[in-house]
C-alpha cells in the first residue's frame, strides 16, 4: 500500500485487507471570502504527502477516506472547496484501482496517484502532470482511460502505463476475493460472465449525486435548479428523484439550504416507495442513519400520522435530530434505541422499516475504499446480525402490517438467502408482491437494484405482511 514520504513508498504488494462549505455569509454580517486555489503544483504535493496515512487509515485501519482526509486536512490553511474536492477524487481513485496498483510495486507515490488518475479520469489535470514530472513521465504523452467504455479499453491503459512489462488486468483483482462466491447472477441477455464484469465495471466508475424533494412541489423545486444552471435529470417514474452532476457544489443552492432537497441515492429513495405508507398510520424505521428513509416515509404519508426513527447511538440520533428539524415534516421523531426491544407495544406498528448493516457493496461507488473493509468472516457476522435485527423489526408488525427489509448490498447470504429463511422460519409472514418502483413491472416481493441499469447504488429490497398473530 502507500507507504513514506511524498517521493516513496515501500515496495510491499499486499492487497489492502460533503466537502465543508466555504466560507459564507452569516446572517448580515461579514461576507468571509473564499479561499484562493492553491496551484497545481502545491496541490499535488500536498495530495502526495498525505496519501500514504490516509491510505494506511483506510486499508489497515478498515476506516473511511473522508474523516482520514479530513483529519489531514485540519491543520493546513487556506484550502478551497475545489482544492479539498481534488483531494478526495485523487486518494478515491488511488483506493478505487488499487488491486491493479499494488502488484506493481510502485515505489514513488506521484506515480502510483497518477496511473490511478489515468485509469479514473477523462483528462489531464494539473496535479497530474506535476505527479508525472516527478515520476519522470512525460505529461503530455500520458492518455487518461477513465472514459474506456469496456474492460479491454481500461486495461490498455494500465499496459500503456507499465510499458511492456507483464501485468494482470483481471477486473476480479479489484474487489475482495469473497465477492466473487457471493454474487448472484444479474439479469440480462448476455453470456453469465458478460453479465457479472458489467457489474464489476459499473462500480469502478463514480457514481452520481441524486437528489431527492422533500415536502415542496418537485416540478417547482426542480425548476429552482435549472435557474440556478443546473440540469437535473429526472427519473421518469419516480419524480421526486433527479440526478445531477456528481462536482455539483451544493452548499450554494438554495433548495438545500432550506431543507426541501436532500442528497439521497436513487435506491434508497425507492425504499420509502415500496413501503407505501398511508397517511395517518404508525411506522418504525428501525435503524435510522442519516435520516433520510424517515423523512421518505414521512413524505410518502404527507406529513400525517407517525414516524419513529430510532438510533443505537446518542450521537447518531442527534444530528440525524438535526436534519429532521431542518425539514418541514412534523410527524417524525428521532429517538435513542436500546437494540433490543421494539418501542412500544408488540404489534402494534402498521409498518416497520429495517435498513440493516450490511457487507455495503452498494456503497462501493461512492466509497471505494469500503471493498477492503469487510472479510468472508465479517459477512458470517453480518448475515447474524440482519437476522437478529430482523426478528426484532418482526416483532413490531401488527396482523395486516407490512414488514421491510432492505440493505445496501446483493449478495447472496444477506439478500435473497436471508429472506427465504426468515419466512421458512416465521409462517405468519409472506411475501408481498410490490410494483417495481424504477421501472415497469412487478415484481415477487424481492427486488434487487442493479446499477449498471438504474446508474445508482446497488440495493436489496424485500416487502413482506404479516398475516396472523405468531402462536
Amino acid at each position: 500500500m502507500v507507504r513514506g514520504n511524498s517521493r516513496s513508498s515501500s515496495d510491499r504488494s499486499s492487497r489492502p485487507r460533503r466537502s465543508p462549505a466555504e466560507g459564507r455569509s452569516s446572517g448580515g454580517g461579514r461576507h468571509t471570502p473564499s479561499p484562493q486555489r492553491k496551484s497545481a503544483a502545491a496541490l499535488a504535493d500536498l495530495i502526495a504527502s498525505i496519501a500514504p496515512g490516509v491510505l494506511r487509515d483506510a486499508f489497515d485501519q478498515g476506516g473511511r477516506l473522508e474523516p482520514a482526509i479530513k483529519a489531514a486536512l485540519d491543520a493546513k490553511q487556506g484550502l478551497s472547496f475545489m482544492d479539498r474536492r481534488a483531494v478526495h477524487q485523487s486518494l478515491s481513485a488511488l483506493a478505487r484501482w488499487w488491486g491493479w496498483i499494488a502488484p506493481l510495486k510502485l515505489v514513488q507515490v506521484e506515480e502510483q496517484l497518477l496511473l490511478a488518475w489515468l485509469l479514473d479520469s477523462t483528462e489531464m489535470t494539473g496535479p497530474c502532470r506535476r505527479w508525472a514530472e516527478r515520476a519522470g513521465r512525460d505529461p503530455w504523452r500520458l492518455q487518461p482511460g477513465g472514459g474506456a467504455p469496456g474492460w479491454t479499453e481500461r486495461a490498455t491503459t494500465l499496459k500503456r502505463f507499465v510499458e511492456g512489462r507483464a501485468v494482470s488486468a483481471d477486473p476480479w483483482m479489484l474487489f475482495p476475493a469473497w465477492l466473487r462466491d457471493e454474487l448472484p447472477l444479474p439479469p440480462g441477455s448476455e453470456s453469465a460472465k458478460a453479465r457479472r464484469l458489467a457489474f464489476l465495471f459499473v462500480l469502478q466508475i463514480r457514481a452520481p449525486i441524486w437528489g431527492a424533494v422533500r415536502g415542496a412541489p418537485e416540478k417547482q423545486v426542480w425548476n429552482e435548479l435549472r435557474d440556478e444552471g443546473l440540469r437535473p435529470w429526472i427519473h421518469r417514474r419516480l419524480g421526486t428523484a433527479a440526478k445531477l452532476d456528481r462536482d455539483t457544489e451544493l452548499g450554494r443552492l438554495e433548495p438545500f439550504r432550506r431543507g426541501v432537497v436532500v442528497v439521497e441515492d436513487l435506491a434508497s429513495q425507492a425504499v420509502a416507495r415500496v413501503c407505501d405508507p398511508d397517511p395517518g398510520e404508525r411506522w418504525w424505521d428501525v435503524r435510522g442513519g442519516s435520516g433520510l428513509q424517515a423523512l421518505g416515509l414521512a413524505a410518502e404519508m404527507a406529513g400525517k400520522g407517525t414516524v419513529t426513527s430510532t438510533f443505537e447511538h446518542d450521537r447518531a440520533r442527534r444530528a440525524a435530530a438535526s436534519r429532521l428539524r431542518a425539514s418541514v415534516f412534523r410527524n417524525v421523531a428521532a429517538k435513542e434505541w436500546d437494540g433490543r426491544h421494539a418501542p412500544g407495544k408488540a404489534a402494534s406498528h402498521d409498518g416497520v422499516l429495517l435498513d440493516a448493516p450490511s457487507s455495503g457493496v452498494g456503497t462501493w461507488r461512492r466509497h471505494s475504499e469500503a471493498r477492503w473493509s469487510v472479510s468472508k468472516e465479517q459477512i458470517v457476522e453480518l448475515v447474524e446480525t440482519q437476522k437478529r435485527l430482523l426478528a426484532i423489526a418482526a416483532s413490531a408488525v401488527k396482523p395486516g402490517g407490512t414488514l421491510v427489509y432492505t440493505v445496501a448490498t446483493a449478495t447472496r447470504s444477506e439478500t435473497q438467502g436471508l429472506i427465504t429463511d426468515f419466512l421458512a422460519e416465521n409462517p405468519e409472514f409472506r411475501l408481498e408482491p410490490f410494483p417495481h418502483p424504477l421501472e415497469e413491472g412487478t415484481t415477487t416481493g424481492m427486488l434487487q437494484i442493479w446499477p449498471q441499469f438504474q446508474d445508482c447504488e446497488t440495493r436489496f429490497i424485500a416487502r413482506m405482511i404479516r398475516t396472523t398473530r405468531p402462536s
